[in-house]
């Protein structure tokens, strides 16, 4: 699996591919394949270059492990505020202990004829930018909410510590471990909790404009919130394979974040559509208490997308209300054919165990029955006081009616022979599991 490590992504006026530099600077800052960085780090492959530093995979002569080395560019070495960020990622990461942010293991300068190259070494994770990853499209979602649950797991470790990350995004979020674990990097606009603008010193928002919270862009205080909205956004488009607003200029972001309200997303669990609102709110206080508070919440949340032609629960429950009242009317046979078709969808969209699923499922046994089909409506009925979704009224229901039809299938006989599996009818999932 190739190797996408710690290259910082560009921000709003940083140099096009096109525009950056050829030459030595390719091959990082003038060193070459094997050269020995301060007499230590070992420089083994070129990973990348990004708009302020290279990454080199290097070899720690010293303890002989493999690491991997991000040099601060020339052009940026006598630049004040980007040798600050450099340290600051050194001293901001290297404080933070978890499993899901990027481990930092030193810092150095070396003086050089052209002044000093400052210089991070830090773990090398193996995988890809969830960025290149959401270039595919959008991802398994229970897979992405497992990844988004370990970034929240990042962001509370830093919250903790009293760090705020400012710049999350999806570029900032390395997949690795084949799939399995998410890692948080570049915290080299880091600030501490105690200092709260959201402004440089010249008043210049700080981080990428497609996450920058509103409260960024106004000037205001700025605190782990601001990284939850920016976690907002990243959820939003890693379920829809899109970001909630799109815009052809910092100023139209600007407009946007601070009062337009996105789309609502569509979701099998509407708790998921509840928590990107939340994190998407335009005041601070409106969102999520703490990182902790969105891992609880996500954990807890069924995965799955709806398509844009799905019907709503709403709309499908409508459906069967019509189809119980055709059996109500004397089709009972019309009942049955509409339920063939509902259950599948109620099972793909509200759940395979949600109540207005068992519930049509239930509805779908009692016209089998009436249609004549009284085995298979048993059978069918026996399947659904097993299932372990059922709630304690609807099981007394189901018990009810299963004892009546058992009664008027021995006494009538089992009618016409149907093959329905509950299993089948919900998608593979209740009867198999």
């Amino acid at each position: 699996m190739p190797v996408h490590l710690f290259v910082p992504a560009r921000r709003y006026g940083d140099p096009s591919d096109g525009e950056r530099r050829t030459g030595a600077v390719e091959l990082g800052e003038g060193m070459h394949k094997g050269e020995v960085l301060d007499g230590r780090f070992r420089l083994d492959e070129l990973l990348g270059r990004g708009g302020f530093g290279v990454v080199w995979r290097a070899t720690d002569t010293w303890l002989e492990r493999e690491v991997a080395v991000k040099l601060l560019l020339a052009e940026h070495a006598a630049d004040r505020e980007a040798v600050g960020r450099f340290v600051r990622e050194a001293k901001v990461a290297g404080g933070l202990s978890n499993p899901h942010i990027v481990t930092v293991h030193d810092y150095g300068r070396v003086a050089d004829g052209d002044g000093e190259t400052h210089y991070l070494v830090m773990e090398v994770v193996r995988g890809r930018p969830l960025s290149a990853i959401l270039k595919d499209g959008p991802p398994d979602h229970g897979r992405a909410l497992a990844w988004m649950g370990q970034v929240c797991e990042a962001l509370d470790a830093a919250h903790r510590s009293g760090v705020i990350h400012r710049d999350i995004k999806p570029e900032n979020v390395m997949i690795a471990d084949g799939g399995d674990r998410a890692k948080v990097l570049d915290f080299g606009i880091a600030r501490l909790l105690t200092q709260s603008t959201g402004l440089t010193s010249t008043g210049s928002v700080v981080g990428t404009v497609p996450y920058l919270a509103p409260e960024c862009w106004s000037g205001g205080t700025v605190d782990g919130r601001a990284d939850l909205y920016a976690f907002g956004v990243m959820l939003y488009e890693v379920s829809t394979g899109r970001r909630p607003f799109h815009a052809d200029s910092p100023y139209e972001y600007m407009h946007k974040h601070m009062a337009v309200t996105p789309p609502r997303i569509r979701s099998h669990d509407p708790a998921l559509a509840d928590l990107v609102a939340q994190l998407l709110a335009k005041r601070p206080a409106d969102r999520p208490a703490d990182a902790a508070e969105v891992l609880e919440r996500l954990r807890r949340i069924r995965p799955g997308m709806l398509r844009p032609d799905d019907p709503s629960p709403e709309q499908l429950r409508r459906r069967a209300d019509q189809a119980w009242q055709r059996g109500a009317d004397g089709r009972a046979a019309e009942a049955v054919e509409m339920l063939l078709k509902l259950v599948p969808d109620f099972a793909r969209i509200c759940g395979q165990a949600d109540p207005r699923t068992l519930r049509t499922c239930h509805d779908l046994a009692l016209w089998l029955a009436r249609d004549g089909s009284r085995g298979a409506a048993v059978e069918l009925l026996e399947a659904l006081t097993l299932e372990p979704g059922a709630a304690p009224e609807a099981r007394a229901d189901l018990r009810r009616d299963l004892a009546h039809w058992q009664r008027e299938a021995a006494r009538l006989g089992p009618g016409e022979r149907r093959n329905l599996d509950l299993g089948v009818l919900l998608g593979g999932g209740a009867q198999g599991r």
